[in-house]
């Protein structure tokens, strides 16, 4: 239900900000949300849906941090003298988005050690193994 209210609030924010591409972005993301991840039997979770969920986890982070963490390079990158698409000033604010990816990217790998730490400590990893 989170998710749900997260998707439309995101679809009603760029609906009135006349982002179409973003609203239209959320809708397709809800959907395959609800079609894939919504579970139309009692809610059962076992050894095999344990695994599959660390593994979708685990490739999720494998794959979003590494992109986000380029794509903030790349946008940090002074582009004014390599590009006169940016020196024009049709793309306004990169660096600001690269700014905010990377943001996004340090908040990431934080949140990453400190559950890792925290998850490692609880089931009995007291870190002094060799």
């Amino acid at each position: 239900m989170v998710i749900f209210l997260f998707v439309f609030a995101i679809v009603a924010l760029a609906v009135t900000h006349n982002s179409y591409l973003l609203s239209i972005a959320g809708i397709v993301t809800g959907m395959i949300f609800m079609i894939f991840a919504r579970s139309k039997a009692k809610i059962r979770i076992d050894e095999r849906e344990k695994t599959i969920r660390e593994k979708a986890a685990h490739l999720t982070y494998a794959i979003f941090a590494p992109t986000i963490g380029i794509s903030a390079f790349l946008l940090l990158i002074p582009y004014q003298d390599l590009s006169p698409v940016f020196a024009k000033g049709e793309f306004a604010y990169p660096e600001s988005i690269g700014m905010i990816f990377a943001y996004l990217t340090l908040f990431l790998i934080a949140i990453y050690a400190i559950s890792y730490h925290f998850l490692n400590r609880r089931y009995g990893g007291a870190g002094d193994e060799e």
